[in-house]
């Protein structure tokens, strides 16, 4: 069946065939297929740059923008077992760069300013935590950030981290084993007892 746009609808379970299904009717800039890939994926892809960067308003942009971007370039999507959602995560990730680049440019002050709060710091445990845990994972490569980010921040499996990747699962399980060793290294140098990281 067509839609006034002369797109097709698959009413199958809800309402879509398979994630290949999808992914062929975002190349094509369908509407409805292009709702549907926000709706799925804009959590996770916010979740990734709110981990990222400091500030919501500016993880709102480019959550907004990766969506932008992937919509002008959906003629370049090939789907062949890589998740739209993986796809945008990369997207995602460049213009985190890229943008966490410029701010490096532009300087500290203008970061610090506009972050209200900073001045003052908290004293709980869990937020001096936070803080120790997001430094460490500054030091790690982008490889492991991601690694570490798909795997527990977004709960993803080792296959599905794999193909998010264009890994295998057996490099994916040493890229995690790595990242957690150097994230445990990084925490014990700064003072946390060894056996409380492992």
């Amino acid at each position: 069946m067509r839609d006034d746009e002369g797109s097709i609808d698959e009413p199958v379970g809800d309402g879509w065939a398979s994630d290949e299904a999808l992914a062929l009717r975002a190349v094509q800039r369908d509407a409805a297929a292009w709702a549907r890939i926000f709706e799925q994926h804009y959590a996770s892809v916010y979740a990734f740059l709110r981990f990222r960067l400091r500030g919501a308003a500016e993880c709102e942009d480019i959550a907004s923008q990766a969506f932008e971007v992937a919509y002008a370039n959906a003629h370049r999507f090939d789907f062949r077992g890589v998740p739209i959602g993986a796809w945008l995560i990369g997207i995602a990730r460049n213009l985190a760069r890229d943008h966490i680049k410029k701010a490096a440019r532009r300087g500290p002050a203008t970061d610090i300013e506009d972050e209200p709060g900073l001045a003052t710091p908290d004293g709980s445990d869990a937020a001096d935590l936070r803080k120790d845990l997001s430094d460490a994972m500054k030091t790690l490569t982008d490889d492991q950030q991601m690694v570490l980010h798909l795997r527990f921040i977004l709960d993803r499996s080792v296959e599905d981290t794999a193909r998010a990747m264009g890994r295998s699962e057996d490099a994916v399980k040493n890229l995690q084993r790595r990242a957690l060793a150097a994230m445990h290294r990084s925490m014990t140098a700064s003072g946390y007892p060894a056996g409380s990281v492992a």
